[in-house]
């Protein structure tokens, strides 16, 4: 089974969590590390190590960042080359739907990288724009009934 660490700038990973928690319930496997605005990048950083300790007993972990280039992001790829022995991929754009699939498949999966390139898809497929279908109009029966 894999672990999930999700991260990013607020209160991103608390929130999302809280999602997923009433639609899915608990995730053990699931570790939180919020960027607050008081926070440096060092506490940042240590913050990310402390949650990746806290997954070491799975067989990797999939961390899920808000945003490509920012500050969780960059710190939780940091994190990921500074561990060689721990398997861990890191991607940015998470949504909730991508949290909800990811977390109800870390137990399909036996490494991260398999599990973040079929997630990848399901992040992007779940953003869609509202569109009116207007129904054709259905021709009268010429009987009049």
């Amino acid at each position: 089974m894999l672990g999930l660490l999700v991260t990013g700038h607020g209160h991103f990973a608390t929130g999302l969590n809280s999602s997923l928690e009433l639609i899915a319930g608990a995730q053990p496997n699931v570790a939180l590390v919020d960027f607050e605005a008081d926070h440096s990048i060092e506490v940042l950083k240590d913050n990310l190590n402390k949650a990746l300790d806290s997954l070491k007993e799975y067989d990797g972990v999939l961390v899920l960042s808000d945003l490509p280039g920012g500050s969780p992001f960059k710190t939780a790829v940091e994190c990921k080359f500074e561990r060689p022995d721990q398997a861990i991929e890191v991607i940015a754009g998470t949504n909730l739907p991508l949290l909800i699939a990811s977390s109800t498949m870390t137990a399909v999966f036996d490494n991260p990288l398999d599990l973040a390139e079929a997630m990848m898809p399901e992040g992007k497929d779940s953003i869609i724009r509202f569109e009116l279908a207007v129904r054709a109009e259905e021709p009268e029966d010429e009987d009049g009934i």
